[in-house]
Parts: structure tokens; sequence; C-alpha cells
């Protein structure tokens, strides 16, 4: 393995990947459009140009289809929008001068020849703080996130559109004023029902938001004194786009191997213009691993492969729902997955180390461990003072489970493709216009096109020669988990009934991930990979329980218990009425007041509330496999994203409940 790896790693062309990413950031690639239809197209040639065998396949975008859990909204093209203020006349956005002028999904409007009020709306969210204000047939100028905005502002007091300088901050990386001549990406996301408000919108940069606030401020302070003056400037605009039933493309290749089973590769072609690393160098980093593979198992310089490899281009979520449901019962041909999305940026202290997000315990799998292997090689670039050391160049984290991307959809238990994401974070100009090529590195493009290529055909030529070593990394792993737990013990951190229940909610995950070689075998194969389990299994018991008991003697349990002395509120076993994680729960309250009033006030109430409340609640979804308890589910999900609690967990539930989405055992079996 070790030796493919290194032949790997000395094949890949971090130069040819940067020129992969310069191309396909030329194209405007906003999901469900002309432009990532053309850039969808391009990458089809490409691959074709390399000897690769590829179909584009397209899916409905028409605000009505379903796949699994997710609905597909309509198809969007723009073509011009401006925004000039009449008085002193200058532009404050072009698209054709960059596409992120506008709040992307805008839909159509022309008041070039009819200037609008531009009304400052710089009292926070709360509508109560603007009185009666009236903003009919008004721009509202927001300086926040305008969706906090939108159902007050536009549905109830009728303002037609935005005009928003909002800089989505990033503790610790940047703030507005960091970026101050750079534009946020923004977008609509339509329900597409008959009584939403067709409006539209502008962005401008923080530096152009403060000059038109100053102007609106002035207008108002004049007012004031004189009522005779126009309380607010005034702008003409227009926006020549539409939104229409559509389709969306994914792009597939597939290197064939000797079995039916398939390991795969997802990267995320969508985005507007450049988006250079989010997300062009994903697709550039995939298309240069697929080529090297090719040509390396063409060449006999690397076996043949035992699984096949498939390779999809996809707009991110989207494109992977649509994929999965189109392949029905197929998908359970995957056995693996690796998930590219931001990994080309030039390293720096706002352009962080290449990640490795962790699969999800309910999933468990040795991939990740397998992963961590394949980093440790592709990090060993340099050799050190000694025979056997080696220096690595670039920074590099392994991380639990996140949830945020097409990893999540494939990781949950439903779909059953275990499935980690390579990514690069922090990253100071993500989802900016900055995210430019000149953010892009071919070095560290090649690290990452080294990973997944070094991934993908490890795990498609997995022989039992591979397993002592892959579990091995699983037992470096887990021991640096229980240590962890042992120091936020000895510095008094964290709950101690809960640091002392993680020993074996970690250790049963590790020894999960070590059972999930055995489906990867048969006959005499498999015997000898089930000794190989037992005994690294029995170990890992012995290791946890020894550092548990040496270290942890006077931590008493917190969330152990037996079950039938948990309250008698948390014992019901729930079980999902559906397959694919939810991501826009509220697609299910549309048209029902209720429910979306509920859907709301659990997203104040408790959502709100966590450092990551997706991840948490993707992370529940996940747990519920109609035999666990409400209160066993709380238990896993608690111990494995460190926060929330189970009363949140008997919220979301019950609230899933409520929409039809899960039912109770014993209640609704039927």
């Amino acid at each position: 393995m070790r030796e493919n790896l290194a032949l790997i790693r000395r094949s890949i062309s971090g130069d040819r990947a940067f020129y992969k990413v310069r191309e396909i950031s030329n194209f405007h690639r906003i999901q469900a459009s002309t432009g990532y239809r053309a850039a969808a197209q391009h990458v089809m040639k490409r691959l074709q140009d390399d000897g690769l065998q590829v179909q584009i396949k397209s899916y409905p975008a028409d605000g009505n289809t379903w796949c699994f859990t997710y609905k597909m909204f309509q198809e969007w093209d723009c073509r011009d929008a401006s925004l000039y203020l009449v008085s002193p006349a200058r532009c404050l956005a072009d698209f054709k001068t960059n596409n992120l002028s506008i709040i992307q999904k805008s839909y159509p409007c022309d008041y070039r020849n009819q200037p609008l009020d531009i009304v400052l709306l710089d009292k926070g969210t709360d509508p109560q703080s603007y009185g009666d204000i009236d903003l009919r047939g008004k721009l509202v100028f927001v300086r926040e996130h305008f969706q906090e905005f939108f159902d007050w502002a536009i549905k109830e007091r009728g303002a037609v559109g935005f005009i928003t300088d909002f800089m989505r901050p990033l503790k610790e990386v940047r703030s507005r004023y960091d970026l101050l001549d750079i534009l946020n990406y923004t977008s609509f996301w339509w329900k597409h029902t008959q009584d939403e408000p067709q409006a539209f919108g502008f962005v401008l940069t923080p530096r152009e938001g403060d000059y038109l606030a100053q102007i609106c401020l002035q207008a108002r302070e004049a007012h004031a004194k004189d009522a005779s003056k126009d309380a607010y400037p005034k702008a003409t605009c227009h926006v020549d786009a539409q939104l229409y039933d559509g389709a969306i493309e994914v792009v597939e290749t597939l290197l064939e191997g000797e079995s039916s089973e398939e390991v795969l590769i997802v990267a995320h072609l969508c985005h507007p213009r450049s988006s250079a690393n989010d997300n062009a160098s994903g697709v550039a980093a995939s298309m240069e691993a697929v080529k090297v593979l090719k040509e390396l198992i063409e060449k006999g310089a690397l076996q043949k492969l035992k699984r096949s490899v498939r390779v999809i281009f996809v707009p991110e979520f989207t494109g992977t729902y649509a994929y999965l449901h189109d392949l029905g019962e197929r998908r359970k041909n995957i056995r693996a997955g690796i998930n590219l999305d931001m990994v080309g940026a030039r390293q720096s202290s706002v352009y962080g180390p290449i990640t490795i997000s962790g699969i999800p315990h309910a999933t468990p799998s040795f991939a990740i461990n397998l992963a961590a292997i394949v980093l440790d090689e592709v990090s060993n670039n340099v050799p050190g003072h000694s025979q056997d050391d080696f220096i690595t160049m670039f920074n590099a984290r392994l991380t639990g489970f996140e949830g945020g991307s097409d990893h999540y959809i494939l990781s949950d238990p439903t779909i059953n493709i275990p499935t980690f994401m390579l990514g690069q974070w922090p990253d100071l100009t993500y989802h900016t216009s900055g995210d430019t090529m000149e953010v892009i590195d071919p070095f560290i493009l090649h690290k990452s096109a080294s990973i997944c290529a070094g991934f993908v055909y490890a795990m498609a030529s997995l022989a039992v020669e591979d397993v002592p070593l892959i579990m091995n990394k699983g037992r470096e792993r887990c021991a640096a988990e229980l240590a962890r737990f042992v120091n936020l013990a000895v510095e008094g951190k964290g709950a101690p009934g809960s640091l002392y229940e993680k020993f074996a909610h970690y250790t049963a995950y590790y020894k999960a991930c070590n059972e999930t070689f055995l489906s990867f075998f048969t006959g005499e194969e498999r015997r000898r990979v089930q000794q190989m389990v037992s005994r690294e299994n029995s170990f890992l018991d012995r290791l946890s329980a020894s550092i548990r008991e040496r270290y942890m003697e006077d931590y008493a349990p917190g969330f152990e218990y037996v079950a039938e002395q948990a309250p008698e509120i948390y014992q019901y076993v729930p079980f999902r009425k559906y397959i694919a994680p939810l991501v826009h729960l509220d697609d299910f309250a549309v048209g029902d007041d209720q429910k979306m009033a509920a859907f709301k006030q659990h997203m104040k109430d408790f959502n709100a509330k966590l450092l990551s409340g997706h991840s948490f609640e993707g992370i529940v979804q996940f747990y519920i496999d109609g035999k666990r308890t409400l209160w066993e589910i709380a238990k896993e999900a608690c111990l494995e994203c460190g926060e929330g609690n189970v009363e949140y967990v008997h919220h979301y539930v019950q609230l899933l409940k409520s929409f039809g989405l899960v039912g109770i055992r014993g209640e609704d079996d039927g």
C-alpha cells in the first residue's frame, strides 16, 4: 500500500490541477443555470480528452420534484443587472462587472426609468424597532443578513427589493473590514409557493455600503430639519433574469474494476464566478486524481482495480440527492467515498490546513483510518536528519464529523456510503468575490489530489495484507482520543460523568470500524480477517479499561444507565419514515402556518444555541434506527458532538413526528 501511495504522489501534477482550476473558475456556476451547464460540458470535454468515458445526467429543476427529502428548485438565469444611485450619480452594482453584485436567484425587475427610495434599516432585525415605517415600493438597505428582514419588510410591508453590504463574519478569521472591497456571496432560496413575493436584491462591498449608509443618514438628517427635502436617496435599477422549470446536471465517469463494488469521489462544480477554492479546486483535484489513476493502471504501474472508482461532479447537495435518488438500489454497491470541497488555497494564517472531516459514528467504517494513513504518506515530503524521519511541508488535520456538504448525505445510515470530506479551513475569502486564482497554490492542489487518488485506489484495491496496517492506525487514533479525555479530566474541563462515558462510546466506535472489514472479504480471507478483528477489539477493550481505571477511577458515570431507569418520557423508540437526511426541514412546513411557526420556534429556542446545531441534528437523525430509545439516541449524539442534551433531542424528534417524518414504535408501526 505504501509503495502504491508513493507512486501516486509522484505522478500527480499540481500544475495541471492549477490550470483546470483556472478554466473552471471562469464559469458562473450557480446551481441549475446555463452557466453551470456550460461548466459541466467543459468538465466532460476535459475528461474525454484524458481518455475517460463520461456522461452528463440531467434532473428536473422545477420547484416541485422531490429527491428523497430534498425539494428541487427552479433553474435561474441572469443576463444583466445594475443599480445606480441617482444623486450623487454613482454606479453601486453591475452584474457584468462582478456576478456577485446581485443577490443570486433574484427575480427580474426594471426600474431604470422609475427611481426607488432607499430606506436604511439600521436598528436591527426586529420590525417593532421601525414603528409603522412605510416600505411599499421601496428598496431596503440592510447591513445584516437580508433573510432576517424578508418576512416583514417584503411580505408584510411591501418593499420590492434589498440592498445589502452584509459580510459574513468568521470568528478569528475575518470581519467586514478585513474584506472592504469584496462582495459576499448572497442568494435567495425560494420555496416556489403561489404567495411568495418575487423580490430581487443587490450586494455592495463593505466600503461601498459605508458610503451608501452615509448618504442615507445625510438624507434622513436633512429631512428632519426640512420636511420638504426627500427623506431617502433614490436609485434606479434593473435585473434581466428569469426563474423557470429547467434542469441540473451531474457529470459522471467511471474507472471500471473487477467487481460490482465501487468507491465514490464527489466534487462540487457549483458556485458563482470565480469561486476558485470553493469549489473549483475540488473539481480540479478530482479530475487530476482520476486521470493519474487511469494512466498508471493502463501502463501496468498499478494493478487493476478490484472495485470500480466512480466520480461525480455535482451541484452541492442538490446534485447528490438527485443522483442517489436516480441510482436507487444500485447505491448499495458503493462501499465508501471521499467528498472534495475547498482543497487548494495557499496556506497562511487565514487559509488553514487541509482537513479530513471524519465519518459519523452511526456509520462506522475503517475508511477513515485508511484516510489517515494516506494523509500521513502524502505528508512525508522532505527527509529529516535521521533515516526514518520526514518533515511535513504543509498543515493538515483530521477532525470529527461535521455536516455542511455531501458527505452528510452519503454517510446517513439510510444511504450507508461512509464518506469523509477533504476540505480546508479556515478560509479568509470563503463565499466571497475574493475567492480568485490568486489564492490557489499548485503545491496544495498536489497534496489534495494525491490524498484523493491514494485513498480511492487503496480502498478499491484493499487486500488482507493491508488490514493490520489500517487497524494499527485505528488503534493509534483510539488511544489518542482516550488520552484527550484524560487530559480534559486532569484539567477539570468537561462534565466528569460525560468524560467517563466517552471511553465506552469511542471504544465501541473504533471496534465497530474494525468490524466493517469483514464485509470486504469472503471465504478463507474473511476467516483470517475475523481473527484479526477479534484480537484487535479485545486489545482495545483492555486498553480502554486500563486507561479509565488508572486515570479516572474517581469519576462517576453520568450518562450511563440501565434503560428501564431512564425517565418515562424518554423511553419511547422513534423510527424514521424517510430516506436520506433532512437539510431544509422548513420545506415540509410550506403551506402550513402552524408547522412553519413550530419550525421557526425550534430554530430559535434550540438550534441557534448550539455551536453547530445543523451537525447535531444530523447526528440525531443518524441514530434514529427504530431500535434505540430516545434516551439512548440522546446519549450517543451528545457524547459524539460534545454538546446538546436530552431535552433538545426529545423536542427535535417530536417536531419531526409532528411533520409526519418520524413514527413511534407501538404507536405508528402500521
